[in-house]
């Protein structure tokens, strides 16, 4: 069950430091399960990338592949944030990494079966896009609440630095996910790599506005 946490109800007195963040157990597993998810991530581009491309030889697919992928960023994020600031950010995580995972899965389902033609590659690729950008306005606004303010500086390089440490390891594991598991098995055990910030989102307490630091009044309960 998902709780609501109130300010009064936080973790001992925050330390300060570079890694003075990593010292809130929330914040380190939020941080985890998000440097998972967006690993998950880039390993479902290097997998569904290649064998489209391989199957299909369309510069046009290509080329949607990457527009599918960060113009729901360009057009929503704005919008998304704003809903970030109004509703439990843990239900826009799950909303989004059920999204990801249901994504994956129909990914290897198609792979497996070998029936994956142009207008499923424009579905899931655009539903991968979309998920994306539930997620990230709300993870960002989600920091302020998990962590004091003494050490948000913190929070906000680690979690910078988590997301490199994503887009750099992630495109080397799907590769060997690719090469060693094929793409259907490898993208199906992809949606597995999800589940860590499905969990956090259901047995951690915060809302996203706990803090009045957040910026915004308590979200609905």
């Amino acid at each position: 069950m998902m709780r609501v946490v109130t300010a009064a109800s936080q973790t001992p007195p925050a330390r300060s430091g570079s890694f003075a963040a990593f010292s809130n157990p929330s914040f380190r597993s939020f941080t985890i399960g998000g440097m998972l998810w967006l690993m998950a991530d880039n390993i479902e581009h290097v997998i569904s990338y290649w064998v489209i491309f391989d199957k299909f030889d369309s510069p046009m697919l290509g080329g949607y592949a990457v527009i599918s992928h960060w113009m729901p960023y360009l057009l929503l994020a704005t919008y998304m944030g704003g809903v970030a600031d109004r509703v439990d950010c843990r239900k826009l995580f799950l909303a989004s990494m059920s999204l990801f995972m249901l994504v994956s899965l129909g990914w290897a389902f198609v792979f497996w079966t070998d029936t994956v033609a142009i207008w499923h590659a424009a579905l899931f690729l655009t539903l991968h896009g979309f998920a994306g950008v539930l997620f990230t306005p709300a993870s960002q606004l989600m920091i302020h609440d998990i962590v004091e303010p003494q050490q948000l500086t913190s929070a906000v390089r680690l979690t910078a630095t988590s997301r490199q440490v994503s887009l750099i390891g992630g495109p080397a594991i799907g590769g060997l996910m690719l090469l060693f598991l094929g793409p259907a098995a490898g993208i199906a055990l992809n949606a597995l790599i999800y589940l860590p910030m499905v969990i956090w989102s259901l047995r951690e307490p915060y809302t996203g506005h706990s803090h009045h630091s957040a910026g915004t009044p308590p979200g609905p309960k």
